[in-house]
């Protein structure tokens, strides 16, 4: 597994078909976040890594959400609920040794130790989340993971709307 940022145009075009996706750039600044990619439901999907927050110093590894942690203390979350299909064309790699800044450097580093540790949980987390909120979304069982989940099969819809009627900025 490798880290990838994804394309600010595709993003704000998300956004328009699907709340509460995350924005690539704040006040023009590119952010940008950083995310692993997924093979799920025989599509490409980029997990977003999200800055710990205080709400989770407590929770536990759970389906939709695993910590990153190095030495017991946690470095960051990825949350598999936020998951946005993607292609190659739409992510580009980080090259974590040309990072300038140390500190962030260092941190990417960390957080892919733990993702590298997880793999196999994060894989087999990720195409259960799928399956169960677009094969088996209407089952009783699983109407809170829909509803903290993005509409997969919408954005793989979006995405292929996005990929034949839009270009792509680098």
């Amino acid at each position: 597994m490798e880290l990838y940022t994804i394309n600010t145009d595709y993003i704000d075009y998300l956004k328009k078909y699907q709340a509460h996706i995350w924005d690539n750039e704040d006040n023009g600044r590119l952010r940008p976040y950083a995310g692993i990619v997924l093979t799920v439901g025989g599509n490409n999907y980029y997990v977003p890594l999200s800055s710990p927050k205080t709400k989770h110093q407590n929770m536990g590894d759970r389906l939709d959400f695993i910590r990153l942690e190095h030495r017991k203390q946690l470095k960051g979350v990825l949350n598999l609920n936020n998951m946005l299909p993607v292609n190659e064309s739409l992510v580009k790699k980080i090259e974590i040794g040309s990072i300038a800044d140390n500190f962030y450097k260092n941190l990417l580093n960390l957080e892919m130790i733990d993702i590298r540790r997880k793999q196999a949980t994060i894989l087999r987390n990720a195409n259960i989340i799928y399956n169960k909120t677009t094969k088996y979304r209407n089952e009783p069982q699983n109407q809170r993971l829909v509803s903290l989940c993005y509409d997969f099969l919408l954005l793989e819809q979006k995405l292929k709307e996005y990929v034949a009627g839009y270009s792509v900025q680098e």
